[in-house]
């Protein structure tokens, strides 16, 4: 027998004010947001200010598609198909969201908070405050594939804010465009990052930094022209190789590379003379904007010391320890990488200085003195 569903109505109580136009699917924990509530709920906010976080009900109006009735976990195959309302999954019948943030500041009718996952123009629907022993339920049961995903995904989600308190946006790569991001990508191989600017220099100088100009310059003027970074033979005739790569794959219109698929374009870059997969990555990452994770010297270095490294040590391997435990997200692993630079280069390094690091506490490596 069908059961007739009432009609609803339901009407917003305010609006999301923040910087983000798109949905994403990670890196919001620093996002800050204003709550624009409509001015004739203002006295319904008297009291809010006393708590220090809140619940935040809203609807995710960008969200389009029928919803499938099963899914697999934040969209990772490794985790088992499962019914949509046993996951968090935006694409739901009614598209309710519900985040707990921190509350910054209260202006009238104006919520000032931080750690909000919606974008700029979001309708609220309700708000409540956070009451620790009616939210956080303790003894609660979950299925072995959240406990799975939660236990090292936290590790690294405490990780990543803790860099982030510790360092703040990084705001990498450095470049104008990019094509420099490409070049640098293959200047930086065994080089030191303020060697690599002096041959960036140089190229911008000389007005060869383009596809074209790199293809028209002569080998040997190359060469000299990026002599500061070191190895400059070899990288003249890597550079070369982009750039012809860079006229034959899309007639040098770097636009069009983000039409294609990562997998597809990753095998293209590796095709490429002088490009391995930590260059080929630190392209799609920061050139193309492509949700990969780069690893390098100083990721291996950190999740060692951390006991976050894989058995398997490969760069695959290394790779699938952040991609699969955090949101696939072309941002956070852009924010994510940069501090972990950043770590390396100021204390995490070769002979670590343990007492000035924002992991010390966490870290089964440390050194005491």
């Amino acid at each position: 027998m069908a059961i007739e569903q009432p009609d609803m109505t339901l009407k917003a109580i305010g609006f999301v004010k923040n910087q983000v136009a798109q949905p994403v699917q990670g890196g919001w924990e620093e996002v800050i947001s204003e709550i624009v509530i409509d001015r004739r709920l203002t006295d319904a906010l008297d009291g809010l200010e006393e708590f220090s976080h809140i619940v935040v009900l809203f609807w995710m109006h960008k969200t389009s598609g029928e919803p499938t009735l099963k899914v697999h976990p934040r969209g990772k195959i490794e985790f088992p198909l499962v019914g949509l309302f046993a996951t968090r999954s935006p694409r739901r019948p009614n598209p309710v969201g519900e985040t707990t943030v921190r509350l910054l500041e209260r202006r009238g009718n104006i919520l000032k908070v931080r750690g909000l996952d919606a974008i700029n123009g979001t309708p609220v629907i309700d708000i409540k405050p956070y009451i620790p022993r009616r939210h956080s339920v303790a003894g609660a049961r979950v299925p072995p594939w959240v406990t799975k995903s939660g236990g090292i995904s936290q590790r690294l989600e405490d990780i990543y804010r803790r860099l982030m308190d510790g360092y703040g946006p990084q705001h990498w790569w450095p470049a104008e465009s990019p094509f420099e991001v490409m070049v640098g990508a293959v200047l930086t191989q065994s080089a030191a990052w303020s060697n690599v600017e002096k041959a960036i220099a140089g190229l911008k100088g000389a007005g060869a930094l383009s596809p074209e100009a790199l293809r028209r310059l002569p080998l040997a003027e190359l060469a000299r022209l990026i002599r500061p970074c070191g190895y400059y033979n070899a990288k003249a005739v890597k550079l070369k190789s982009l750039a012809r790569w860079l006229g034959e794959f899309c007639g040098d219109d770097l636009n069009r590379l983000s039409a294609h698929d990562t997998d597809t374009l990753r095998r293209e870059l590796l095709s490429i003379h002088g490009v391995g997969e930590e260059t080929a990555d630190s392209i799609l990452l920061y050139a193309v904007g492509k949700p990969v994770f780069v690893i390098d010297a100083y990721t291996r270095r950190i999740i060692s010391r951390l006991g976050l490294a894989p058995q398997d040590t490969s760069y695959a391997a290394c790779q699938a320890l952040f991609r699969d435990n955090l949101p696939v997200d072309s941002g956070l692993f852009n924010e994510y990488h940069a501090l972990l630079v950043s770590l390396a280069k100021d204390v995490c390094r070769p002979r670590p200085l343990c007492p000035k690091c924002c992991l010390a506490d966490k870290c089964p490596s440390r050194i005491v003195k």
